[in-house]
């Protein structure tokens, strides 16, 4: 495997890019870039029948963004493919890492109102009912010192 390298300089514009393109294609996001890192903020609804969610995303270039909802808080609860830390499960990153050329208009976002729709069957049914991946412990190697990775 080979490490590319980036300075700071990249990472702001890549931050930058991203901020481009949520305010092109969803100007409902309150998004700011403060330091290194992009912050945004907004309502989704994923369906007509759905309630409003208030979310939370925040992403520094090329790591995992994080995304939490707000309003209604939603916490960890063993089921609902939520981290300990309350982020959302999103995407098996053992099975997919979090890519360079991945965008977050075209990935986070649907991948958020996705996740609140079956969110909403899990509190009808109990079961989650989208795509999974066994969340067994992982392996010491596959973890970020401050983040714990198991959402069930």
């Amino acid at each position: 495997m080979v490490m590319i390298l980036t300075n700071k300089a990249d990472k702001y514009r890549k931050i930058v890019s991203e901020l481009a393109l949520l305010r092109e294609k969803f100007p409902f996001l309150n998004s700011r870039i403060r330091g290194l890192e992009l912050k945004c903020r907004g309502r989704i609804q994923p369906t007509e029948q759905s309630r409003s969610y208030r979310v939370e995303i925040h992403y520094a270039p090329w790591d995992s963004p994080e995304v939490r909802v707000i309003d209604p808080k939603i916490q960890f609860t063993p089921g609902a493919h939520i981290y300990h830390n309350d982020t959302l499960c999103l995407y098996d990153w053992r099975e997919q890492p979090w890519q360079r050329n991945w965008h977050l208009h075209e990935t986070i976002i649907p991948w958020t109102a996705e996740w609140l729709v079956f969110y909403e069957l899990w509190l009808l049914t109990g079961k989650w009912r989208g795509k999974s991946a066994v969340h067994g412990q992982p392996k010491p190697e596959d973890v970020a010192p401050t983040e714990n990775h198991s959402c069930n």
